[in-house]
This record gives structure tokens, sequence and C-alpha cells, in this order.
């Protein structure tokens, strides 16, 4: 008995600690220390944001939808200090919200959100990275096509491009770096570390890939490679052979 109310207690207790705000179409998770205000703020923030991803997916006859059919849960999350997604929930730090919706609102590192990033890996979810165990799927192009919508339409300046264009930071992270990542290798570079230079490249390079393949074949191309088409059969260029000319096109920028 004892322990079953101890049991009872411990959820009872963290219940508590997490308030919710619906709407219609997510449920918004954050702490009670966190004003109704700012939680409206960043509630419209993530539905203005889930209304362009959308858009832009679904200009496309080849989108397939989201295999995430829960409910999407925006978690304003006190102990995380970056944004990720989990399945149908994203987590923006709390920090970050506080900042962007408070009296802080001129350092892009600290309030960069991100939404749109995160909301690309719910609604897009690559073959690539479809039925893997979570976080050890392939993200090289959900990672590509997510830095791309942030980049194109995100609301503030943030990481990796921090507004400027994706092939001109490429271009320049790459002469610092002493050459570009190989982009077979861009998952297992960004995976190494949450900071540094390789890190900061690789990043960057799988958005500026995914703008390179986008402008050069359209979008719908893009999601049949997206989709698990082989690249070759769609493009008429093996992968290799494309990483050679979006290196070829760094070059130009860099010389």
């Amino acid at each position: 008995m004892k322990k079953l109310f101890s049991l009872f207690f411990c959820v009872w207790s963290t219940s508590l600690l997490a308030a919710t705000y619906e709407t219609e179409h997510f449920t918004v998770q954050y702490d009670d220390n966190v004003p109704l205000e700012i939680v409206k703020k960043f509630s419209q923030r993530v539905e203005n944001n889930r209304q362009v991803v959308l858009a832009y997916l679904t200009q496309s006859v080849e989108y397939k939808g989201t295999p995430i059919k829960e409910r999407l849960i925006a978690n304003i999350s006190k102990k995380e200090y970056i944004p990720y997604q989990a399945k149908n929930q994203i987590y923006i730090p709390e920090k970050r919200v506080l900042a962007a919706f408070g009296n802080d609102q001129n350092n892009a590192e600290r309030t960069g959100l991100a939404v749109i990033h995160e909301l690309t890996h719910v609604y897009a979810v690559s073959s690539y990275r479809q039925g893997e165990e979570e976080g050890k799927g392939h993200r090289f192009y959900d990672d590509g096509l997510a830095v791309f919508l942030q980049h194109r339409f995100g609301e503030s300046q943030e990481y990796p491009d921090f507004g400027r264009d994706l092939y001109q930071v490429v271009a320049e992270k790459a002469l610092k770096n002493k050459g570009l990542v190989p982009l077979a290798d861009c998952e297992k570079v960004r995976n190494k570390s949450e900071s540094g230079l390789g890190r900061h490249l690789a990043y960057a390079q799988e958005g500026a890939f995914t703008q390179f393949l986008i402008e050069r074949f359209g979008f719908d191309t893009y999601l049949k490679i997206y989709h698990g088409a082989d690249i070759k059969e769609v493009t008429g260029e093996s992968f290799e052979e494309l990483e050679i000319a979006f290196a070829a096109l760094i070059r130009i920028i860099q010389a």
C-alpha cells in the first residue's frame, strides 16, 4: 500500500509540473512559471509555422504526408537547451521562448526557436528515417530539408546560417575547415559534438545541398529522392556526380 501511495504521489506530483494549452491542431505543454500570454504567443508562432511548412510540402504531388499520426505536442521545455523533435513532439527550450517573446529579443543565439525546423521533422519523414529506431535513423535528407525550410521561412536569424545565404555560409566555413565535409559523412561529423566548425559546416551543407537539388531539379524530383527513389534514375546523375557539381559551385563562390 505504501509503495502504491508513493507511486500515485509521484505521478500526481509530476502532473502538477506541466500545464497544457489546447489549440485546434496541437497541444502546448509548459511549466506554470511561463506566463500564459507568452504561451499564447508561442502557440500562434507554432500555428503560423505549421501552416507554412504544410503549404510548402503540399504544393508537390509527391508529398506523401507523415507517418506520425499522433496529435502534435509542442513542449516549452525547461531542461532542453537546444530545440529537437521526437515523433509527434517538438521541444523548444523555455529560456529561448521567454527571451523570444519577452524583453530580450536581440540575441539570435538565445531567441532562435527553430520551430519550422522541428515541424519539418514531424511532417516530412524521409524513407531513410522511417522505421528506424528513434535517434538511429539516417537523417541526412531530413535535416537538409529542415535546415532549408528554416532558412527560407524562419522569423529569426539562427543556426546554422543566421539569415545568410546557405551557399555563402558553406563556402566560408569550408575555407576555415580546409575543405568540405564529404556529404556521406555529414551525419557522422554532425553527431560527434554539439558545437564546433565541423558540425556547423556539416549542418549547413545538408541544407545547402537540399537547396542545390531543389533549384536544379525542382521540388517534385527532390521529394522523389526524399521518399527513396534512386537518385540517378530521377536526375540522370549519381550522388557522387551531384556532390562534385555542388563542390564546384561552392568553389566558384569562394573565388
